[in-house]
């Protein structure tokens, strides 16, 4: 059940971010025609792209603990013995966990009292709160990508750097 959870939202992701990418990249081109070729501008533009952007890095910090790329430190798991490293990143994951569920619970909040008055964009007069949704979101998906991460530490526990150059040496002989 993991494994489909985990495929569908890789799925998502991919899909979201290609469309928060083509919404910012589109928009911005027809802003510089806009202003460049007509003397004109589009009142709303700067706002699409900047919240596209937004969702984009909610939807990326998931995408980034999904992949492994986050800013780490790694003297620790360079030095470390694979049953020390094991725990190591069970704790960074269950920290991120902790923030997490942070963001989930302050994000919804304030997505729903967003929502309860009735705030609008400035540009586009659409609800804030809707801006505010993938705060949230974020959250939610976080918590679930680092379940897998302590799932797949678990089941397969990292080797350290210095494990990881001796194997590398080994092919290279």
């Amino acid at each position: 059940m993991f494994e489909a959870l985990n495929k569908l939202i890789d799925r998502l992701e991919k899909v979201a971010m290609v469309a928060f990418m083509s919404i910012a990249t589109i928009i911005t081109t027809f802003q510089v025609v806009y202003r460049y070729g007509f003397n004109s501008s589009l009142s709303w533009a700067e706002e699409v792209v900047i919240y596209s952007i937004v969702c984009m890095s909610f939807v990326g910090a998931s995408m980034g603990v999904r992949h492994g790329v986050h800013i780490s430190v790694d003297v620790l798991n360079a030095f470390a013995p694979p049953a020390v490293n094991r725990w190591l990143h069970i704790l960074t994951a269950v920290l991120g966990i902790a923030f997490a569920i942070a963001l989930a619970y302050l994000g919804f909040r304030l997505f729903f009292s967003t929502l309860d008055r009735g705030m609008l964009s400035p540009a586009m007069r659409m609800p804030m709160a809707w801006v505010y949704f993938p705060i949230g979101l974020s959250g939610l998906l976080l918590i679930i990508r680092y379940c897998w991460v302590i799932r797949e530490v678990w089941h397969k526990p990292p080797v350290s750097m210095a494990e990881e150059l001796a194997a590398e040496k080994d092919k290279l002989v």
